[in-house]
């Protein structure tokens, strides 16, 4: 029940948006536990990838901006990279690397392909085909899919994405400067998750712990099937564009400082199309732009669809600030759908 516009966003995130903290604890045990098999994996069988007793969540699960239902963990085992030098594929491509093998007692040289470079897609098989012999996960659905393992238990809901990584060190440095991962078709390609995590991390700061919230609530509407569904980490990463207080120009006309939800929401649909107009470079600076596949029509689509949910919010703030909550939230309604909180 629900009496204020504030009391029915808090519900609305209670009931359908944000991840029921039972299943939020459960995964992350499910994910600890997994990882402490695939090191027992690698302790018993010496033709396992070396591990480098290391791994990192990955995802918006990771970054807190997973809604429900909560239908996959990523996470990234990190393998040991003793005797491997990264390399470019090739002069034409920016984002597609090779691993090589720079010394024989590297632990990758079983994993070599027909070229002699490091397989990734040879290390996605060893590590499917392990866990498919492992007692605890014998009758679980298990697969090879493009950059990841992919493990299914019958009792869970969610899929864990196990990504194995090979950290990259600059030269004469000891601390890692990025990770590659699997391409899908045998190579590599650059990733980061601390930088996402950090800038995550950074804006939830600068907006009192109410960024990560608001996250959540605008993608609970870009799921909604009104219009064609924005990918997930571009829409975040719009998000971010919006609301960094720290960024031009925003930082020279002051921004929006989240306070409350509904007035955010409307702020997020009246600027997210002016970000959506450029492009939308990868933020870890590793991997192309992401909104390289998105065509103008689409573009001009959610623009047309944001512009509307701005003019439907405005009426629902107009409603609240008249003191009539009812009429706000059914107002509300309009824009998040059947699930959002009526009167009473």
């Amino acid at each position: 029940m629900a009496y204020t516009v504030g009391g029915a966003f808090d519900a609305f995130r209670r009931d359908f948006v944000d991840l029921k903290p039972a299943d939020t604890s459960t995964a992350r045990s499910s994910r600890n536990y997994l990882y402490s098999q695939l090191k027992e994996l690698a302790d018993r069988d010496a033709t396992f990838p070396r591990l480098s007793n290391e791994f990192r969540p990955l995802g918006s699960f990771a970054r807190r901006t997973k809604i429900r239902p909560l239908n996959d963990i990523d996470f990234l085992v990190v393998l040991d990279n003793r005797g491997t030098r990264e390399t470019r594929a090739s002069f034409w491509d920016s984002y597609t690397y090779r691993l090589e093998i720079t010394d024989y007692t590297s632990p990758f040289g079983a994993f070599r392909g027909d070229d002699g470079l490091v397989s990734s897609i040879k290390i996605l098989n060893k590590i499917r085909s392990s866990l498919s012999s492992a007692p605890n996960y014998g009758k679980a659905e298990i697969k090879r899919n493009m950059q990841a393992v992919t493990l299914k238990l019958l009792s869970y809901t969610w899929v864990s994405d196990i990504v194995p990584a090979v950290p990259i060190k600059s030269a004469f440095s000891t601390t890692v400067d990025h990770y590659l991962i699997p391409d899908g078709k045998g190579n590599w390609i650059r990733t980061d998750p601390r930088i996402d995590d950090s800038n995550a991390t950074r804006l939830n700061g600068q907006h009192s712990s109410l960024f990560l919230p608001t996250v959540r609530i605008l993608k609970y509407w870009n799921g909604r099937h009104t219009k064609p569904v924005l990918g997930s980490y571009y829409f975040e990463t719009l998000a971010l564009k919006v609301f960094d207080l720290n960024a031009f120009p925003v930082s020279f006309f002051g921004g929006h400082k989240i306070t409350r939800f509904p007035p955010t929401v409307k702020y997020f649909f009246d600027r997210c199309p002016q970000h959506m107009e450029g492009s939308c470079p990868d933020p870890k600076g590793l991997g192309p732009a992401l909104d390289a596949g998105l065509d103008s029509e689409t573009r001009r689509k959610v623009s047309a669809v944001m512009s509307d949910a701005s003019k439907i919010a405005g009426l629902a703030l107009a409603y609240e600030s008249q003191s009539q909550p009812s009429e706000a939230m059914t107002t509300w309604g309009r824009v998040f759908g059947a699930s959002f909180p009526m009167y009473g």
